[in-house]
């Protein structure tokens, strides 16, 4: 038991372990100190310490929680100002934290036509990819000559990538992009192409490849920096435009119960546009951006110092690097050669790398003497490699001097040996989660075979040695919805209903403090957020059920009441 002094308010408060209710009762003081809302009546699940543990009522004041105990203490403390929240038996946790996702790419992809299958959407065969392109141009009348924008074709239902014949069957008047679900493919058709000036003579760009033909001509398929030159002909939207869709963004993210959203690779255009929502206050939830290191030149450096701390909801967390490519995509830089070689490629292909050795090495140490925390993108264990030997560069005995929690995120390929570096070198691991349901049968039967494709995410190695995981979305890649991705960690269910890696699973509270306590450390925000505790921010998540106790194949279809930030209900917007 232990004594604080909060407010001038004496309370004795006793620690909740092990699913026990504390029971805590405040004595008065001289000063009187009243909360703004108290909750009970339900599932308060404080996401402290290593066994579920809850508290029969909390009260908060001016965003922050203030006291956690039995009722009677919370009542002490209410008056008739105070609102007595009643969950009436729902469960009420730390508000959810996205560790890796792209906020302002959510922005775009929300507003332009939804390719995926199901349960995302219904291009589950090429017929209902070029309906919902029909669809999406007629729906918004798009005139003759402007662009349309698709995003989330799934090549592990879909038989192969689509082609620009079968973009230019939707529309030989339209120039037509379509994304993969990777976000590192992009499809075009004939119109695009010759306004990009990607013919038969265009050389592949160095991190990329221009699908092409047997005459030599380009089929309209682009992987990763091969995209770009179809990327700068498409229009971008007014300012106005974006800050609206920005905020569709955020309510995207509000609806799944997430109060801390991240902006990976950060360009300085959507550095721009996150900073201009932040001056009018219109980022109501919190928003971690992390720039792209390879972008950072003379011309453009963030303030990082002043973005060191929250500026009306906007933070610079440190720098992101990108080195690898897709798994579904078949662009992440594999060490062993993937099991169905894409067509027209060698034998031996296994992807590539974005960046070569010692250009990673260099950026790594850009990032150390610099101080920035550094998030690796390294999909497949070859640029798994490449992160883990920069980091080595810097020299262990050094490494150890500072808290610097480098990031390897999505390590969907991760091998044992690597975990066992990563443990030695302080590296937090971040995975993509929900590919064992949306990808697992892909990966066993295309990407990487049975016995290596079981493994992908292998979030039970993690475990195993006590390194501090998070889960993440990725989102637009998949959307934000955190209950899907804690149900696939726990569960390990492909499309098909196979169990792959059973030995990667991980329990349903391991993979809820994934999305809390776990995302917050790896924020270094593990003393205000991802736990309810005295002094931390009011930052909720309001559920129908608790996901620790209902059976854990129905964990996905729990129903988001309430998403809370700093005590105000942000979801749904009208409350």
């Amino acid at each position: 038991m232990k004594k604080l002094l909060l407010l001038g308010l004496s309370i004795t408060l006793v620690a909740c372990q092990n699913n026990d209710i504390a029971s805590d009762t405040p004595a008065q003081s001289s000063t009187e100190v009243k909360a703004d809302k108290v909750y009970y009546g339900g599932d308060i699940l404080t996401m402290e310490g290593d066994l579920p543990s809850y508290t029969q009522a909390l009260a908060t004041k001016d965003g922050k929680i203030i006291y956690l105990g039995d009722l009677n203490g919370a009542k002490v403390l209410s008056n008739n100002k105070t609102a007595m929240i009643d969950l009436k038996g729902q469960a009420l946790l730390p508000g959810f934290i996205d560790a890796h996702g792209h906020v302002t790419q959510l922005a775009l992809a929300l507003n332009i036509a939804n390719l995926a299958a199901k349960p995302y959407g219904e291009a589950d065969n090429f017929a209902g990819l070029q309906s919902a392109l029909r669809h999406y141009i007629k729906k918004n009348k798009i005139p003759k000559g402007q662009w349309v924008l698709g995003l989330g074709y799934d090549t592990s239902i879909l038989p192969n990538h689509p082609d620009k014949a079968l973009l230019d069957e939707v529309s030989t008047d339209h120039p037509i992009l379509i994304i993969h679900s990777s976000g590192h493919i992009g499809v075009v058709n004939s119109l695009a192409l010759k306004q990009a000036n990607i013919n038969k003579n265009t050389e592949n760009p160095s991190g990329g490849l221009i699908q092409k033909m047997a005459n030599g001509e380009p089929n309209g398929v682009l992987e990763e920096s091969a995209m770009w030159p179809v990327m700068l002909k498409v229009p971008k939207a007014s300012h106005e435009q974006e800050l609206q869709m920005l905020q569709d963004a955020l309510a995207s993210y509000a609806s799944y119960g997430i109060t801390t959203v991240q902006d990976g690779r950060t360009s300085p255009k959507d550095l721009a546009l996150l900073e201009s929502a932040a001056k009018n206050d219109q980022l109501y939830l919190d928003v971690i951006s992390y720039p792209a290191i390879e972008m950072l030149n003379n011309k453009w450096q963030p303030d990082f110092e002043k973005y060191k701390h929250y500026q009306n909801n906007l933070r610079i967390g440190g720098v992101k690097l990108s080195l690898d490519g897709s798994m579904p995509g078949k662009t992440a830089y594999t060490t062993k050669p993937y099991h169905v070689i894409p067509e027209g490629l060698p034998l031996d292909y296994h992807g590539y790398t974005a960046f070569d050795d010692a250009q990673v090495n260099a950026f790594v140490k850009k990032a150390w003497d610099n101080n920035w925390q550094i998030i690796i993108h390294t999909n497949a264990d070859g640029a798994g490699d490449q992160m883990i030997k920069a980091i080595q560069e810097i020299g262990e005995p050094e490494l150890h001097t500072r808290d610097w929690r480098p990031v390897m995120i999505h390590a969907q390929m991760a091998r044992e040996d690597q975990f066992d570096q990563m443990k030695k070198l302080d590296i937090l691991v971040s995975f993509e989660m929900t590919h064992p349901f949306l990808f697992g049968d892909y990966y066993l039967d295309s990407v990487m075979g049975k016995e290596l494709g079981a493994r992908n995410n292998p979030a039970g190695s993690a475990v195993k040695r006590d390194i501090n995981f998070t889960f993440h979305n990725d989102s637009p890649v998949v959307v934000p919805d955190l209950l899907m991705t804690t149900w696939a960690g726990v569960n390990r269910l492909t499309r098909s209903g196979k169990v792959i890696g059973p030995e990667q699973r991980v329990s349903a509270y391991q993979a809820l403090k994934s999305i809390t306590i776990n995302a917050a450390y790896q924020n270094f925000e593990e003393d205000s957020k991802g736990s309810l505790a005295v002094g931390k921010q009011a930052d909720f998540v309001i559920l129908k059920q608790n996901p620790v106790k209902v059976e854990p194949q129905k964990i996905k279809d729990i129903k988001v009441i309430k998403t809370i930030n700093d005590d105000d209900v942000v979801w749904p917007r009208n409350s």
